[in-house]
């Protein structure tokens, strides 16, 4: 069951785990698509330079993507908070909905 709730301040370690999560996902996503082009230019065409048909290259390129998307994401929390902050106020709030846990910490 889905709760809906209104977001009108974060806290800058929540925004940055929650953007650096979806430059993780986003990174993955891309560098497994990558992977499985590469490997299928290396199943077809054995006339490629080796780093780039490689299985070891390939999968450096995996981890280099998911790192530089990671790290890029990291980079524009840093510096998206303070305008992202602005319009939470200007909106008063936004309404997000999903599955949330209250816990039983105490939100200081």
């Amino acid at each position: 069951m889905y709760t809906s709730l209104t977001v009108k301040y974060l806290k800058i370690s929540s925004y940055i785990k929650l953007c650096v999560g979806a430059g993780f996902s986003l990174g993955l996503l891309i560098g497994l698509f990558q992977l499985v082009v590469l490997l299928l230019m290396r199943a077809v065409d054995h006339t490629g330079t080796a780093e780039a048909t490689s299985i070891l290259g390939s999968l450096l390129r995996l981890v280099g993507t998911v790192s530089a998307y990671t790290l890029g994401a990291l980079f524009f929390s840093l510096i998206s908070y303070f305008p992202f902050m602005f319009l939470l106020k200007r909106k008063n709030g936004i309404a997000i909905e999903g599955i949330f846990d209250s816990g039983t910490e105490r939100v200081k």
